[in-house]
């Protein structure tokens, strides 16, 4: 069936103008996006098919290029482009420097809902640095490395130099884990120590390193091991703490 040969209430883009986006699904709003079907399907059916091949998940969908997005039935290169555009678009909102006066990051769920968004759904670590001053007033954010699924390719230096630069008094490390469990291994353990250590000396202070995974994170801070004199941990402490 035709779009236009459905009720009212059940098109996608009517339903939007009377009830607003929230209403729709992902499926009604990705239709939109796509705005026309084929000869065999609508738009609904073309978005419900191209959602069921990538497990239901934006985040996945968001991650396919041009070529692969045109290997799904009804997607030609108008709708690839369109598609790619949205999810760079997307991107780039989430991205953007938050207004400085008005970011405050009380504890590790803050960081957490500031940087899932630019982490989530990568295929890659990346490491990014969250700059504050002396009172916790974010003063800006920086992606500092893109790595490979398994590790972020960063060092204590280039967080040293890129931290002075900004003049931040207060540091906080984020990365992500591709495979969706945040629990930190050996060297993200070894790192933290080495770089707080590093820090100390240069009047700013590593406030957390928080780990994100899929839809959850792993803090530092609020497992107290930013405390701890290097040495003095284990990998079996930081699971019991999970």
């Amino acid at each position: 069936m035709k779009i236009c040969q459905m009720s009212p209430e059940e098109r996608p883009r009517e339903k939007l103008m009377k009830m607003g986006a929230a209403a729709l699904s992902s499926t009604e709003l990705l239709s939109i996006i796509l705005r026309t079907g084929t000869g065999k399907k609508n738009a609904i059916e073309i978005a419900r098919d191209l959602l069921a091949e990538n497990g239901n998940r934006l985040s996945s969908l968001a991650l396919l290029s041009t070529e692969n997005l045109k290997l799904s039935e009804g997607i030609g290169p108008d709708k690839a482009a369109t598609l790619v555009a949205l999810f760079e678009l997307v991107r780039r909102m989430m991205s953007e420097q938050p207004e400085r006066n008005k970011t405050e990051l009380p504890d590790s769920k803050s960081v957490f809902l500031l940087m899932e968004p630019k982490l989530k759904g990568l295929d890659h670590e990346e490491c990014w640095l969250l700059y504050l001053t002396r009172n916790l007033r974010l003063i800006g954010i920086e992606k500092l490395t893109s790595g490979t699924p398994t590790s972020t390719g960063v060092d204590v230096h280039m967080v040293m130099t890129k931290a002075l630069a900004k003049k931040a008094q207060r540091i906080i490390m984020v990365h992500n884990h591709p495979e969706g469990n945040p629990l930190p291994g050996q060297a993200d353990l070894e790192f933290t120590m080495k770089l707080k250590s590093a820090l100390t000396p240069a009047g700013m202070m590593l406030l957390d390193h928080v780990i994100i995974g899929d839809g959850c994170f792993y803090s530092f801070s609020e497992e107290q091991l930013l405390h701890l004199k290097r040495g003095k941990y284990n990998k079996k402490r930081i699971i019991t703490n999970n």
